[in-house]
């Protein structure tokens, strides 16, 4: 089945909700001001807020689609359904995410969402649904899924009501499992309502090397003090959020799962013969050297240089297609379709090879 997808590459996976209320700053600063009370109760631990869920009792019943089937890895299942979902067939994206979620905890994240579409079922069994799979997955310390508890508590939305400072819990524990958004989030939000010292601990986490504008004006702003006193809060904020290199380890293998589906739609038979795990180290590394190569700026022709690479693996090992001009420009051809590039860079290497 041929399936045409367009899509830049992501950084990050995911972002579902939108930026934060400004009225959030208004909200630290007050909880910032107000002293403990010794009278007030222990707050429970956030998993304890969560309703008892487990795999069996949330994991949709699905069959297989056209797409999809159990026998598939997790990691393509995923993948498949997060091509599907961008182009919008949440039914059979769903059954997909369904089949990869029990090995691929993200896809609850987004099986939550694709439940959110399914208008023809009651709106009450749609929230009560789509709830529980972000609740299992928090529980689970997925990062998406803590920021879309954020999200349902801090809107009052699927039917749940507002409770902001449960909200406010979820959004930093989802930016201290490495979610950059959340991130952001709080640094913005403790600017606003002057706590310059958490602010730049949450700048100085995120490390925003590309533009570092913002940190730069903070500093600005600050006392020596305040720069001490900052640096000593990222140094205790570093110890507990989950690192960049993690998340950008993640963020590689999800890239992987999306790669390997959209390879698997049009060519399923391409990687016969390598186990899973060979599998995932090919697709990465041929990921990273059409990155490195600076020869291909669109998505799709990454995923025609995986393509070609595993057709040279094939049939012509040694060879370095990125000394081809010939193939670099039939990968860089993405209007053809998958097939078609496979088929005429096969053609290039009988002939310059043989």
């Amino acid at each position: 089945m041929r399936v045409f997808f367009h899509s830049p590459i992501r950084e990050y996976p995911l972002k579902l909700f939108n930026a934060l209320p400004l009225a959030l700053a208004v909200l630290l600063a007050a909880c910032a001001s107000t002293p403990a009370q010794n009278t007030e109760p222990k707050r429970p631990e956030l998993n304890d807020t969560l309703p008892k869920l487990t795999l069996d009792s949330v994991l949709p019943k699905v069959s297989a689609n056209e797409y999809c089937n159990p026998a598939m890895d997790a990691d393509v299942l995923y993948g498949a359904g997060y091509k599907l979902n961008e182009i919008e067939d949440y039914a059979n994206a769903k059954s997909c995410f369904a089949m990869a979620a029990p090995h691929y905890t993200r896809a609850f994240c987004y099986l939550s969402t694709t439940t959110d579409q399914e208008t023809d079922k009651p709106k009450a069994e749609r929230d009560r649904e789509s709830f529980n799979y972000i609740a299992y997955s928090a529980s689970q310390n997925d990062w998406c899924a803590e920021y879309g508890m954020y999200a349902t508590y801090w809107f009052g939305d699927k039917d749940i009501p507002k409770d902001r400072d449960l909200a406010l819990r979820w959004l930093e524990r989802s930016a201290l499992h490495g979610n950059p958004e959340p991130q952001q989030n709080l640094a913005d939000a403790a600017e606003e309502s002057g706590d310059l010292v958490k602010a730049y601990a949450w700048l100085k986490v995120i490390d925003n090397t590309e533009d570092t504008s913002q940190l730069d004006a903070l500093k600005g702003k600050m006392s020596p003090e305040q720069l001490a006193e900052g640096e000593q809060r990222f140094s205790e904020l570093k110890a507990r959020v989950t690192s960049k290199q993690v998340m950008y380890d993640e963020a590689r293998d999800e890239e992987v799962a999306i790669f390997s589906a959209e390879i698997h739609f049009d060519l399923p038979d391409l990687f016969q013969g390598m186990t899973t795990a060979e599998r995932q180290a090919f697709v990465k590394a041929a990921i990273a050297k059409a990155r490195d190569s600076g020869q291909f700026k669109l998505h799709y022709a990454v995923t025609q240089y995986i393509i070609v690479s595993r057709l040279a693996q094939q049939r012509y090992p040694g060879v370095d297609v990125l000394q081809n001009p010939k193939l670099v420009a039939t990968i860089n051809n993405v209007n053809d379709g998958l097939e078609a590039a496979a088929k005429k860079s096969q053609a290039i290497m009988d002939k310059s090879y043989k």
